[in-house]
């Protein structure tokens, strides 16, 4: 369907596919779906696989299809900081897919052929940081360097830079430093809460969104009858609520339900981390919308419009949501703040 709908320009159709493409790509055939979107061009699809693969590089790369990956997304995936990974794993993979290169062009699998295969795509290995036992046994033999490269990795251990071979570290969004940034002035409350909570953000730098502090339920006495006695005791209940992110094409890219114990709240604001990071692309809309606060919760007011973290250089910029039913807006409401990793 998708190659018919790009040779004979079936615009809807293409996107129709992407669509459903799109469900493989937070998976273990994202490596897959990469090549595919790569293929046809579809470049939401190629964002979605390549955040998965970020996050999960190491599954990614045991994956089936990985080896069948063009020279081009190899490319794109090694040129992330983000893989969570080692690069002794990805050491391990470049020579298994490039054993697989030289079978598919019917080659001897020798470290001079298999560097035909990688061309330029060898400089992005990071070779420095690879553990040094399986470096001289796999690599140092495999003849896919040159004796001056080895002689200049080896040197690196000791305190001499490598020229060919960038040692920095990779490090995956799960490790960043997480920041957090408030919209709100003063907290006041309660506020009664009904229907959607939403409100739209964008951000001047790309970032991954980690999570956002809510202003939880306001817990209130309630009539309770113990020993036959009536008391007035706090709500013993639990709120379940539900946190979605959509992009600007109102499509969404996150869920997630969170459960809070009434008899457990203390403070006027929760945070809420994200069971994975959030890829947000600067300059574009993002939508937070919180469902299912059945209960008077705390709000925020004197909210700023725009908010900048000193510290990383990202600025925040909050816009009013045609999605929220209740009440949220730039200057008051809900969503405290939001962390995330740069």
């Amino acid at each position: 369907m998708l190659y018919v709908a790009d040779k004979y320009m079936l615009a809807a159709v293409k996107r129709k596919c992407e669509t459903v493409l799109k469900q493989t790509a937070q998976s273990e055939h994202a490596t897959k779906a990469l090549q595919t979107a790569y293929q046809f061009h579809l470049l939401e699809l190629q964002k979605d696989s390549l955040d998965y693969i970020d996050m999960n590089t190491k599954a990614c790369l045991l994956s089936e299809h990985a080896v069948s990956l063009s020279k081009d997304c190899l490319e794109l995936i090694l040129k992330s900081d983000f893989l969570a990974c080692s690069e002794t794993d990805i050491c391990q993979f470049i020579l298994k897919w490039g054993k697989y290169q030289c079978e598919l062009a019917k080659l001897e699998p020798s470290g001079g052929n298999m560097r035909e295969s990688l061309g330029n795509i060898l400089y992005l290995i990071r070779f420095p940081n690879v553990e040094m036992k399986f470096f001289s046994k796999a690599i140092a033999n495999s003849g896919l360097l040159t004796s001056n490269e080895m002689v200049s990795i080896y040197q690196s251990h000791f305190g001499e830079p490598s020229k060919a071979f960038p040692r920095s570290i990779r490090a995956p969004v799960s490790k960043r430093q997480t920041y957090n940034i408030n919209r709100y002035g003063q907290i006041t409350g309660p506020m009664g809460s009904s229907g959607i909570q939403s409100l739209t953000f964008r951000s001047n730098k790309e970032i991954w969104l980690k999570g956002v502090n809510i202003f939880p339920p306001f817990n209130q006495y309630v009539p309770q009858i113990r020993g036959g006695i009536r008391k007035h005791c706090y709500d013993p209940g639990t709120v379940n609520i539900s946190i979605k992110v959509l992009n600007d094409s109102k499509e969404e890219t996150f869920q997630q339900q969170e459960n809070i114990d009434l008899s457990q709240i203390s403070g006027k604001v929760r945070q809420i981390d994200f069971c994975k990071p959030v890829h947000v692309t600067s300059m574009r809309d993002y939508t937070i919308v919180l469902d299912g606060m059945t209960h008077h919760n705390f709000y925020g007011t004197d909210c700023q419009e725009s908010v900048t973290d000193q510290q990383c250089g990202v600025t925040i910029m909050f816009k009013n949501s045609p999605v929220d039913r209740n009440g949220t807006n730039i200057n008051s409401g809900q969503f405290a703040g939001l962390l995330f990793s740069v």
